[in-house]
């Protein structure tokens, strides 16, 4: 009898614990339910709040494209969900990019050089773009092609521009818009390409406002490596036939060039050449 009185006392000081199990399972249960309504209100609210839809494009100004013809080639239309074409790469879904945007800009503008186009909350499209410039063309059967500095073939036109320069002696193979020109001879277009990049990275040097670019009227590459320039001389108008070469030397050379000419040491020499290549800077008149 005794045992059976100590057996009691025990149960009254310690508590069942099983008795209280259900209790704990029915708060977390109410915690899950709760947490699970606030996740679905939330996407209710994400689903349906106006600052989640699409109103508005800001887009980076451009020179050859209007802005207008921008937002035309958007597929993501005003009034669609903010979410709606996200992706599809995870580092567009983490930088919140419209990646399908992207490309079809590309594909339809040959000058774009790149694109971003963000998620700009609330209610906007942030369009970033970078654009090619037209530094020289190409003459073809029905007119002429621009191009940019990479050789990135940018529009046709039936008539040659003015104030950029001609590259000669080059035939085109094929040509697709917004893609680098394909030619017969690759090292003589490469060599072209290459001394424009020089010309318009002398061009940026700021000692002088003379642009060296705008003077250029034709380049003639040779399949030597060897290149002629035909410049055309601001203070006279005089033409002058320029003799370069691809070289390590080459952005030294049109540095020289660009100032040389802003000083009028070109000026009334007559014709002949102007030898830049090797380590020559010298006139050679006609003989």
């Amino acid at each position: 009898m005794r045992l059976s009185r100590r057996k009691s006392s025990l149960r009254k000081r310690h508590p069942d614990w099983t008795t209280t199990q259900p209790g704990h399972h029915r708060n977390a249960l109410g915690r899950s339910l709760t947490g699970l309504l606030a996740v679905f209100a939330l996407g209710l609210l994400v689903a349906f709040l106006p600052v989640f839809r699409l109103k508005t494009y800001q887009i980076t100004p451009t020179r050859a494209m209007t802005a207008a013809a921008i937002e035309a080639s958007v597929p993501i239309r005003p009034g669609d969900h903010l979410f709606h074409g996200l992706g599809p790469g995870l580092d567009q879904w983490l930088g919140l990019r419209y990646g399908s945007t992207e490309a079809l800009l590309v594909r339809n503008f040959p000058y774009i050089r790149t694109v971003r186009a963000y998620l700009d909350f609330p209610s906007q499209m942030r369009i970033e773009i970078e654009e090619r410039v037209e530094v020289a063309y190409v003459s073809i059967p029905d007119g002429c092609v621009l191009l940019d500095k990479e050789g990135y073939a940018l529009l046709i036109l039936p008539d040659p521009p003015a104030g950029i320069p001609v590259i000669e002696g080059v035939s085109v193979r094929s040509l697709n818009l917004g893609q680098p020109l394909t030619v017969q001879v690759p090292d003589s277009m490469n060599s072209a390409v290459s001394l424009l990049g020089a010309i318009i990275d002398a061009d940026k040097d700021t000692r002088t406002p003379q642009k060296l670019l705008s003077q250029v009227r034709q380049i003639r590459p040779l399949s030597n490596g060897r290149l002629f320039l035909t410049l055309v001389l601001p203070g006279t108008g005089d033409e002058l036939t320029v003799a370069v070469e691809n070289s390590m030397d080459q952005l030294d050379d049109m540095l020289w060039l660009r100032f040389a000419m802003d000083q009028g040491a070109l000026d009334n020499r007559g014709k002949g050449v102007l030898d830049l290549t090797g380590t020559r800077r010298i006139f050679i008149p006609d003989a």
